[in-house]
């Protein structure tokens, strides 16, 4: 399975809430419509999130994003056959300036892939993104290695250990970051990594700052540094799943 992913904002204007409900309802409706070879579409919509890190600059892109989107297909050549089609070209992608900042869209194209935790369920009541970009001069296959081993020891923390409910690694495909121009976005960086945590609901979601700081003691370590957290986000999201081949 191959996915993308858009951490989006509002357009100027747009209250979250009008946001959230239009990107739901009506742009939803739309994409629900005529599906094509969509495998899922899955919402997410943010309630909170941080930019960078309290003792070091963050980079420019502070902006707050209103939703991530998640959108799977079971290939690559679905993936395009979707991004090529007159309904797509003409009716879906034309909607986006209808409630998104354009301008400032930051998407990249990933692999699943699950990781390993100590309390497993299937999911949970509210969910966090990790935005996250590699160490400088780290190439992919090193910074996707060391991230699931740092993932691995974060788990001793008990704090840690006895909140996460799931953990799935988004990991970049670079060959098609060319297809990225689909939300816009022009000279945003692309990220190299974006988790996906569950937590069984928004009144515990906080404990991902364990999981965090524990991210970030491992990365201090030369030996096992692999991202630069004053260019690293999250977001703490309610899922809202929109369409999925297996519900028709």
């Amino acid at each position: 399975m191959i996915k993308m992913i858009a951490a989006v904002c509002r357009r100027p204007g747009m209250t979250h809430a009008e946001y959230v409900s239009y990107l739901q309802h009506v742009h939803g409706a739309i994409t629900l419509d005529n599906p094509l070879t969509l495998r899922s579409y899955l919402q997410n919509h943010a309630f909170d999130a941080a930019f960078g890190t309290a003792s070091e600059p963050s980079h420019s892109m502070v902006v707050a994003r209103d939703s991530v989107t998640e959108l799977c297909w079971d290939s690559a050549e679905d993936m395009r056959a979707t991004f090529s089609s007159e309904y797509v070209r003409t009716r879906v992608g034309p909607d986006g300036r209808n409630f998104s900042d354009e301008s400032v869209a930051l998407s990249l194209v990933a692999e699943e892939f699950e990781q390993p935790v100590a309390q497993p369920a299937v999911g949970g009541g509210a969910k966090v993104m990790h935005f996250l970009r590699a160490a400088e001069g780290l190439d992919l296959e090193a910074f996707f290695t060391r991230w699931a081993q740092a993932h691995e020891m974060a788990l001793a923390a008990p704090e840690v250990t006895g909140s996460l409910r799931r953990c799935v690694h988004n990991r970049q495909r670079p060959e098609f970051n060319k297809m990225l121009a689909y939300f816009g976005g022009k000279d945003v960086p692309i990220y190299e990594g974006v988790a996906s945590l569950w937590y069984d609901n928004a009144s515990v979601i906080g404990a991902f700052r364990a999981y965090e700081r524990a991210l970030l003691e491992i990365n201090a370590e030369a030996d096992t540094a692999f991202y630069r957290p004053e260019q690293s986000y999250f977001i703490y999201a309610t899922e809202v799943p929109i369409y999925s081949r297996d519900n028709d």
